[in-house]
């Protein structure tokens, strides 16, 4: 199929009626977003899953031609669910409302990306995705942005951990969204404890240890050290972010 790439990026929400269904059959393939709103320390916004993989989605559109079906931006959550402004819904209502929202997509090519950025609604969104595949035969694929780009975040830092916060989201967030950094409160974080149960970019996890953590164990929320975190870094992580997209596409066959 081929593709008319747009001036910028395209969400569903901009256009009018008679302009999607000029549209909708030469749309190589859809975007849906998903993240969360939930601290990430002192020195970044509550929606930075969402920030991150909003961004990509919006280059992703503008360079192929597809189009953002929406942003779901309270996603699951359990590990940071007690400090405030966290905002979370079950597993099943995350999976219903991406089912939902990829019906758009059914009859126009049926090819659905979708970019994740909080790791706690990974789950739901396999479930979600098997059911489409299941139910229309939907060719979809789903990805965590830090998983797709975990060993371009250990090449570039000096710290050894990338939990929650730490360099690696900060070096993205220096890049791409530096006005939205409180650089004046950056600080250490609490070091991830364990090996084998660790969550860490870091580490090779071999087990998954489910916890909820509490503001007085991790009393910045963050878990790593942002403090070595540069626009640089960044640039060198969301470039190649960037750059597996657009071969992830490719490998699919939808450009």
């Amino acid at each position: 199929m081929t593709h008319t790439s747009s001036p910028g990026p395209t969400r569903l929400e901009d256009l009018t009626w008679t302009e999607f269904a000029d549209r909708a059959p030469r749309v190589p393939y859809w975007l849906l977003v998903t993240g969360s709103t939930e601290q990430h320390g002192p020195h970044l916004p509550l929606g930075a899953d969402t920030l991150v993989v909003e961004r990509l989605a919006e280059l992703a559109s503008a360079e192929h031609g597809s189009v953002i079906l929406g942003s779901v931006r309270t996603g699951v959550l359990h590990a940071f669910q007690d400090w405030p402004g966290s905002q979370r819904v079950p597993a099943q209502v995350l999976t219903g409302q991406v089912e939902a929202m990829a019906q758009t997509a059914v009859p126009h090519g049926n090819r659905l990306l979708i970019l994740n950025g909080h790791d706690e609604n990974h789950e739901p969104l396999l479930l979600a995705a098997r059911s489409l595949v299941e139910r229309h035969g939907t060719d979809v694929v789903v990805v965590e942005w830090a998983q797709l780009v975990s060993d371009v975040i250990r090449e570039v830092s000096d710290s050894t951990s990338e939990s929650h916060g730490g360099e690696g989201l900060t070096s993205v967030f220096l890049h791409w969204y530096p006005e939205r950094v409180r650089t004046d409160r950056i600080a250490a974080g609490t070091l991830p404890s364990g090996e084998l149960t660790r969550d860490d970019l870091h580490v090779s996890k071999r087990a998954h240890h489910v916890v909820r953590f509490h503001p007085e164990d991790v009393p910045s929320g963050v878990l790593g050290d942002p403090r070595a975190a540069t626009a640089e870094k960044g640039k060198a992580v969301t470039e190649a972010l960037v750059a597996r997209v657009d071969a992830l596409v490719k490998e699919r066959g939808w450009l």
